[in-house]
């Protein structure tokens, strides 16, 4: 919501017929947009792991096969084969990918959610313009 719109919000919530609704369906949307903010945020951060993960495969694979290589595993690094490494990053690429996919679901039902919500607090504006 922009700030702009609060005085404008506070007028309408005191000249509705049902204060109430209006403050649960402008919490509902102020809600749902902080989700779907934070959806966003989590698919961002998931692109640029699968994106380092490709990258780093990309590397290890132009490697002498007799180069010893190390992975990181907490605040440690265990000496591991090149396969075993681009395993383990097809793996992180996999679930990042299926985490994106879900999380692309629960956003399309948020932007439904919200959709549905501003198309409510419309409706109980016109009936309230319409009742003057």
């Amino acid at each position: 919501m922009a700030k702009g719109t609060l005085p404008v919000d506070m007028e309408l919530r005191k000249a509705t017929k049902y204060p109430q609704a209006f403050q649960e369906l402008q919490t509902k949307m102020i809600n749902t947009t902080q989700q779907i903010k934070l959806s966003n945020a989590q698919i961002d951060t998931l692109k640029r792991t699968v994106q380092h993960s490709k990258l780093v495969d990309q590397e290890i694979t132009s490697l002498p096969p007799s180069t010893r290589t190390y992975e990181g595993v907490g605040r440690m690094f265990i000496l591991q084969s090149i396969p075993d490494i681009q395993k383990n990053l097809q793996l992180k690429v996999k679930a990042s990918e299926d985490k994106m996919k879900s999380l692309e679901t629960n956003k399309s039902y948020l932007e439904r959610n919200l959709k549905e919500s501003q198309d409510n607090l419309r409706e109980l504006i016109v009936s309230k313009q319409q009742s003057r």
